[in-house]
């Protein structure tokens, strides 16, 4: 596929369009770039996280690239740009993963920091060949989820947004015992999905371990297990790693999640220590109008971002 990127018809935050090639993004000192994946061919239940792309960049018409928590500009110390989105192919979802691997596969090759919006959960699978690829060494993961996402199949289908777990636990340079769940919780875990898990040495921090140990301390031994001997990190945002009744608009919405606070404050957490890439998935515009998990979005990006920028005393 010749085509790496394609332009959205608004930019997160107004942020300047780049095409989705290394090459340019070095040429311009870029150190941050979105990219969006409206895929979600990968769902098995109800649809809509195509559309996440579009709902973050129209949230983000209300913001701009100043962000006051650290009196940071996006735009200056990031050189922040919006690669659009990662051309989909209807009813190919073969294609598609090609072109989410490849896209990402740029931005990491230019070295800045990715940042791709889903787009259902089974786009890590593609976001994770490009990482393994270009990593010299081995890389750690962490995912905010109320779902394991540990199916070695559904049905026959391999590359669900249940079974995403189970295709990073395959890569050559993604140690299982570097994998960290935080915020599993309820019915829709199956126990053959804890079994695999288990069977893999990744490490579960579910929803009640949080609420006994605070999300500070669950993300010091988070960053602890993923930080392991690893050289990069990626990090999985699913909108419904966060409660429902603050982030509605997602594909498989569960009570008893994470709050704002607590995802922002990992979020910050995450952007002291430092991450490779990271992405917001299973954000879905038409089940929330209010718009507030589209919004939450927003802040995670800014505040990783604003955090990582304080981190390095800039």
């Amino acid at each position: 596929m010749s085509i790496i990127s394609l332009p959205p018809p608004s930019t997160f935050i107004g942020a300047p369009f780049m095409e989705a090639r290394a090459d340019l993004l070095r040429a311009a000192g870029v150190k941050a770039a979105l990219l969006g994946m409206p895929y979600d061919m990968g769902g098995i239940w109800r649809t809509g996280a195509a559309d996440g792309p579009r709902g973050l960049r129209d949230a983000s018409r209300q913001y701009g690239p100043y962000f006051f928590d650290d009196d940071v500009d996006l735009f200056e110390a990031f050189k922040l740009v919006d690669c659009g989105n990662a051309p989909m192919v209807p009813a190919n979802p073969a294609k598609c993963r090609a072109a989410m691997k490849q896209g990402a596969a740029e931005i990491i090759r230019s070295g800045a920091t990715g940042i791709f919006i889903g787009g259902d959960h089974s786009i890590p699978a593609s976001i994770g060949e490009a990482l393994s690829e270009a990593t010299p060494g081995n890389i750690g993961y962490i995912v905010f989820d109320a779902n394991m996402d540990a199916e070695e199949e559904v049905d026959g289908e391999r590359f669900s947004n249940w079974s995403e777990a189970c295709r990073l636990a395959e890569l050559p340079n993604l140690d299982p015992r570097n994998m960290v769940m935080i915020g599993i919780r309820g019915s829709l875990n199956t126990r053959r999905q804890f079994e695999y898990v288990k069977s893999k040495g990744i490490t579960i921090f579910a929803m009640r371990d949080i609420i006994e140990l605070g999300i500070v301390e669950v993300m010091n031994r988070a960053l602890g297990i993923a930080g392991r001997g690893t050289r990069a990190l990626y990090v999985s945002f699913d909108t419904d790693g966060v409660d429902a009744a603050y982030a509605p608009g997602t594909s498989g919405p569960e009570p008893g999640g994470l709050t704002s606070r607590e995802i922002i404050t990992a979020a910050r957490m995450l952007g002291r220590h430092g991450v490779s890439i990271f992405d917001i998935v299973e954000l879905c515009p038409a089940y929330d109008p209010s718009g507030i998990t589209a919004r939450l979005a927003c802040y995670l990006i800014f505040n990783l971002l604003g955090a990582a920028y304080s981190a390095r005393g800039a």
